[in-house]
């Protein structure tokens, strides 16, 4: 199940309300800061699969498919496995 974010309403007169449209045409991101740590702040588009053409995909598909050759697969494959065995993330980060 995936978790919603949470929200919360800004006030269209607040500074932070002004700082979001001012930055909204160009959809530059705000950067917030609270004590010592930056947050940054985008626009979220309001419908993510609006332009979205399934033809235009699968033609896109049609065009790649066959440029890896069999043995290329396999070493990817073969990457990946090992990868997730040896693990990737360092040994400082959980």
């Amino acid at each position: 199940m995936r978790k919603e974010p949470l929200t919360i309403t800004i006030d269209p007169e607040s500074e932070l309300g002004r700082a979001l449209d001012a930055r909204e045409s160009g959809g530059e991101p705000v950067i917030l800061l609270r004590g010592g740590t930056r947050f940054r702040v985008t626009r979220d588009p309001d419908d993510p699969w609006a332009d979205y053409d399934p033809e235009n995909v699968l033609e896109g598909l049609r065009e790649i498919a066959g440029t890896l050759s069999p043995a290329e697969g396999e070493r990817m494959k073969e990457l990946i496995y090992r990868g997730r065995e040896e693990g990737t993330r360092p040994i400082d980060r959980p």
